[in-house]
């Protein structure tokens, strides 16, 4: 009496190739500069736990602004270190305070991308997509 063959456990050739789905919104093309900058990590680690919190537009809602109680609860960082990565991300033009004046316990955010860095950054967008096939 014979059973039947295992199923065979699929191998990395038999999977579809991945293909990177288009960057159609603000928040995606953040998140694609947030990974192609140079940002340590755990600069890069508060700018997508602020991206989570965003809407597709880059626009953080009153009633899901973080602030820094927030962020270390999201990041598991100590609050020095995520009041630096924060500092840093608005030197760098990747975020931006509602009101300058405000404490990062206060602060409401809004995801920036650097201007001189945005039509860079929309050119690799779309050479990554992939090419329609006929």
């Amino acid at each position: 009496m014979t059973t039947a063959a295992e199923p065979r456990r699929p191998s990395p050739a038999s999977m579809p190739a991945h293909r990177p789905a288009p960057i159609t919104t603000f928040r995606e093309l953040y998140l694609f500069g947030i990974d192609s900058a140079s940002l340590p990590g755990n600069h890069q680690l508060v700018a997508y736990a602020l991206a989570i919190h965003a809407d597709a537009d880059g626009q953080i809602p009153p009633e899901d602004q973080p602030r820094l109680t927030g962020l270390v609860l999201d990041t598991a960082l100590h609050p020095g270190q995520v009041a630096v990565a924060l500092m840093t991300l608005r030197q760098r033009g990747w975020i931006r305070q509602t009101r300058r004046r405000d404490r990062f316990e206060d602060a409401d955010f809004i995801l920036t991308i650097p201007r001189e860095l945005e039509p860079r950054l929309r050119r690799r967008a779309a050479a990554r997509r992939p090419q329609p096939t006929i």
